[in-house]
């Protein structure tokens, strides 16, 4: 049961985050910046950012692009929590569920899957402006594989849950 709760969650976050957020962010276009600036893909996520500067501005505007798509992940985590699974009662399902929406592991998930698509800097309004990637499969795969290790520590939990029950009716005899 939580096993497919797991990932019931994964597909409701992939299924988000391919097609209504994509739909949102289609006609978007910001004056002053590059055409490709806040531009979805229909095969992967991205997020851009900018710095104000000259050159030296081209890291810290890659770092903000970076921690955008952080929040957009982490914001589109939250918001399928909220919109399907708020009224659980089981409280174990809502350990889960709430296990499933801290992911301490995402910004080295970013960090080591982010392509950058775009970085132009313009000279004349010191601007950098940075556009991040992340394929769809690569999401996909990451989501995938976080429900299954979530899957397999219920598991464990309630191998060693029932062992402890086991152990205690044995004792009591």
């Amino acid at each position: 049961m939580l096993e497919s709760l797991a990932f019931a969650l994964a597909k409701t976050l992939i299924s988000f985050m391919f097609e209504q957020h994509l739909e949102r962010m289609e006609s978007v276009r910001i004056q002053g910046a590059p055409g490709w600036y806040y531009q979805q893909t229909s095969d992967h996520i991205c997020s851009s950012s900018f710095a104000d500067g000259g050159l030296a501005s081209i890291n810290l505007a890659k770092q903000n692009a970076r921690n955008e798509m952080h929040t957009k992940i982490s914001e589109s985590i939250q918001t399928v929590v909220y919109n399907n699974y708020r009224h659980l009662k089981d409280s174990s399902e809502r350990k889960l569920v709430n296990a499933f929406s801290i992911d301490k592991q995402l910004p080295q998930f970013i960090n080591s899957t982010v392509i950058y698509e775009n970085i132009e800097h313009n000279d004349a309004s010191q601007k950098t402006y940075v556009r991040v990637c992340i394929t769809k499969e690569a999401f996909t795969h990451y989501q995938q594989e976080r429900a299954s290790l979530l899957a397999s520590q219920i598991t464990h939990y309630r191998s060693g849950k029932s062992f402890k029950e086991l152990d205690n009716s044995v004792k009591s005899f």
